[in-house]
């Protein structure tokens, strides 16, 4: 068995706190967090400041507070005021759909450990390490909750409801956590009578909040990459000596073709025709420079992503029409799966736009 290979310089320690991605509850924490902090007010009754409780709503509670109209306490009390919340959905922002894969977020750390012991008043051109953290593009979500109130008085609820109807279309959250675009639309208001003749006030609403999820780890890769900005930058430059203008020597003309081919780049969502095949259209191929041929991997012309999963060259064949200025991808069966209409099938390469 060959020992695998490892550049301890890439191996840098990353503290819990940068690497602890996003996931549900959090986004249900930061909702009710900021609903009993920000929102949900105090009530008076019988001259004494009440707190009005929140309450998450698991299955069985949820299911008797809709079938009874009403929710009771341990002691056998119905519970007034109280407001119950659950989510419903999580639906994709198609949207605010990205390459996963070769985009990141970054970010960076000002001070660094590393500089602790650096005297750059003695270093020419130097100047401080930053940490740079470079964070995967997050999956982009609409996530719905359903509310539920209970008071006895129409002053009670017309004073919740009312902060409710003012916070909607805000970023829900903290400034040192976490914060979520959350929209309300309507509110449903009806009056009952519970045993005992007790009235009983309940309404019951919807919240739609924009949100994101971010693992912390993803087929055994760490989401967040630690990395450190260059010290210093030298500038060069590199000239042919061989050439018959070298009297009047132009690098970029010399190579013209070279440095054209190397900058292009493209990026385009493929077109469905069948199971098997999808076309890039209004597109042309770059005619590969003599200096490259048999050095660029012409193979991995392109890279295809199927629902934001990456697809290797062993996949697929192409073909370029340049007549219809077209681009064929088809692939083969190592492939997996038949392609259907609502795939979602993105090229990025080595093409032009026209």
């Amino acid at each position: 068995m060959n020992k695998r290979e490892t550049n301890r310089a890439n191996q840098m320690s990353i503290s819990k706190e940068f690497t602890k991605g996003v996931k549900l509850i959090d986004i249900d924490t930061t909702i009710a967090e900021y609903m009993v902090d920000s929102i949900i007010p105090n009530v008076e009754e019988n001259g004494n400041q009440v707190k009005v409780p929140l309450l998450y709503g698991n299955a069985e509670r949820w299911n008797n507070a809709r079938t009874k109209g009403y929710l009771r306490d341990s002691r056998g009390k119905i519970q007034l005021p109280l407001v119950m919340f659950k989510r419903n959905s999580i639906d994709r922002q198609d949207g605010m759909a990205q390459f996963k894969d070769v985009n990141t977020l970054p970010a960076y750390k000002k001070y660094s450990q590393k500089n602790k012991y650096e005297r750059f008043s003695l270093q020419v051109g130097a100047s401080k390490a930053l940490e740079q953290y470079e964070i995967s593009v997050p999956d982009y979500v609409t996530v719905t909750y359903e509310v539920m109130v209970w008071t006895s008085f129409t002053e009670h609820m017309n004073a919740i409801i009312e902060q409710f109807q003012y916070a909607t279309d805000r970023y829900w959250g903290t400034d040192s956590g976490y914060k979520f675009r959350t929209r309300i639309d309507s509110f449903d208001n009806q009056q009952e009578v519970g045993e005992g003749s007790e009235r009983v006030i309940r309404t019951s609403f919807t919240m739609v909040t924009n949100a994101y999820l971010l693992p912390e780890t993803f087929d055994d890769k760490p989401t967040v990459k630690k990395s450190f900005t260059p010290k210093k930058v030298v500038w060069g430059v590199e000239t042919d000596l061989t050439g018959t203008s070298f009297s009047n020597p132009n690098i970029y003309n010399e190579y013209q073709s070279v440095i054209d081919f190397v900058a292009t780049r493209s990026s385009q969502s493929g077109g469905f025709v069948d199971y098997r095949t999808i076309t890039l259209s209004n597109v042309r191929l770059p005619i590969l420079p003599g200096e490259l041929i048999g050095s660029f991997d012409t193979l991995n012309w392109f890279r295809v992503y199927i629902n934001s999963e990456f697809k290797p060259s062993t996949t697929y064949t192409y073909s370029f029409n340049g007549t219809t200025n077209e681009i064929v991808f088809i692939f083969n069966a190592t492939l997996g799966f038949e392609l259907d209409a609502n795939d979602e099938v993105d090229v990025v390469g080595k093409y032009e736009q026209l």
